[in-house]
């Protein structure tokens, strides 16, 4: 829990976009792309209400993954798993949103359904793309992406969409191992191209 982050994006009209983030190794934060596509800033809180901005180093719309450098420590590392998630094996994810200046942090049960390599669509809905990940049953819900799914030996892939067709389901995606060891990151002075913003 004391790895969970509140990602906040402003920069795409009125609305500020919203989702959930996790502190790994090196305090980098790992979230969902379309969570912070578009944005002209993104402001990360920890469970504690400690806030700051941050910059995106990584942006992936084929896999739906973004990693963020806060500008200062936040929140504890969480450790990532070198075992890809298998089925049957039960977790949790955490759910963290700041409401009017509280904190609010609830632990969602979660269990692997099954490994996949999921057919979808680039966060543009552009192009067809394949991510390697699995699928869960959990009570996901709108925010939620972003989340890790904590299974036994730590993070093991991170929540980017629930199912439409069926319900209590949720899909993450395994964290390549560029994220994992850094060699995927920008330097923070290099610009890193965050897209468009996504139509409502």
């Amino acid at each position: 829990m004391a790895a969970a982050i509140d990602v906040r994006a402003n920069g795409c009209g009125p609305r500020i976009g919203f989702g959930s983030g996790t502190v790994i190794n090196g305090g980098d934060i790992v979230t969902a792309a379309h969570v912070v596509a578009g944005s002209t800033s993104v402001e990360v809180i920890d469970g504690n209400g400690a806030r700051a901005p941050a910059k995106v180093v990584l942006f992936d719309p084929d896999l739906d993954l973004a990693v963020l450098r806060p500008a200062d420590a936040l929140g504890t590392p969480l450790t990532i798993r070198s075992m890809e998630a298998r089925e049957d094996e039960v977790g949790v994810l955490v759910r963290i949103r700041e409401l009017d200046g509280v904190m609010e942090i609830e632990q969602i049960d979660v269990r692997v359904i099954r490994e996949a390599n999921i057919s979808t669509t680039d966060i543009y809905l552009d192009r067809k793309v394949v991510r390697d990940g699995f699928e869960i049953e959990s009570s996901v819900n709108i925010g939620d992406s972003g989340a890790m799914v904590v299974l036994p030996g730590g993070g093991a892939g991170v929540v980017w969409a629930r199912s439409n067709r069926v319900d209590g389901r949720a899909w993450a995606i395994d964290l390549p191992t560029g994220v994992i060891n850094g060699t995927a990151l920008a330097e923070e002075l290099v610009p890193v191209d965050v897209g468009q913003c996504i139509p409502n």
